[in-house]
């Protein structure tokens, strides 16, 4: 049996359609088509992959989703998704530049007032340079806590991304991990055996569809 994760050995390049309808102005935010569905790129057993992650996309920024359904215990401020963009998608370097952002999304927090979702912004380890600190307050978010689990949606503005232009750049590099306190941990491609937090040739490419 190999010791290296089959992922390992592929490039992925995933279409990412684009949708001009969101954001949403009124109720769920985004409402994203299964066309934009991230399929699971570990090779491993479905039962292995509880989270479903959707991008979608217009020259106004970038939506992301997620739905959990397999909870059996209550959804807590413990659980986050981590998505990490590269709006350049260089693959030639090992260390993150000013292109690269990464966002950590919480489906609730409920440490001040009522239960919300929330978006924070990381700096990556070992950044070349980091990127520019986003407005927060500009990244809507939407989510819906179920007794099964959650659904959570943000939308982030290409005022928010530095780099993001997807008629000169129709590609980005992105990853994402899912942590839960219940289901443990989800990774896009292969896990933290490999630097896929501060590498960006680890990430997948991205591409705008129109």
């Amino acid at each position: 049996m190999s010791i290296v994760p089959h992922s390992f050995y592929f490039r992925h390049s995933i279409s990412v359609p684009e949708i001009s309808t969101i954001p949403c102005k009124r109720g769920q935010l985004l409402k994203l088509p299964e066309s934009a569905l991230i399929p699971d790129l570990t090779f491993k057993s479905k039962s292995d992959h509880w989270g479903k992650f959707r991008i979608g996309w217009n020259n106004n920024g970038l939506g992301i989703s997620l739905e959990v359904k397999q909870k059996k215990h209550p959804t807590t401020d413990a659980e986050n998704v981590q998505i990490w963009i590269d709006t350049r998608d260089t693959k030639t370097i090992h260390r993150a530049n000013r292109y690269c952002h990464l966002f950590r999304f919480q489906p609730v927090i409920s440490s001040k007032g009522e239960p919300k979702p929330d978006c924070t912004q990381l700096t990556i380890n070992r950044a070349q340079a980091d990127a520019p600190q986003s407005d927060l307050s500009k990244i809507k978010l939407w989510s819906k806590i179920k007794s099964t689990g959650y659904a959570l949606e943000a939308w982030i503005p290409a005022s928010e991304l530095t780099g993001f232009d997807p008629s000169s750049y129709p590609q980005m590099g992105f990853y994402y991990t899912i942590f839960d306190s219940e289901l443990g941990e989800q990774f896009m491609m292969v896990d933290h055996e490999f630097p896929i937090g501060q590498d960006p040739s680890l990430w997948a490419t991205m591409r705008f569809e129109s």
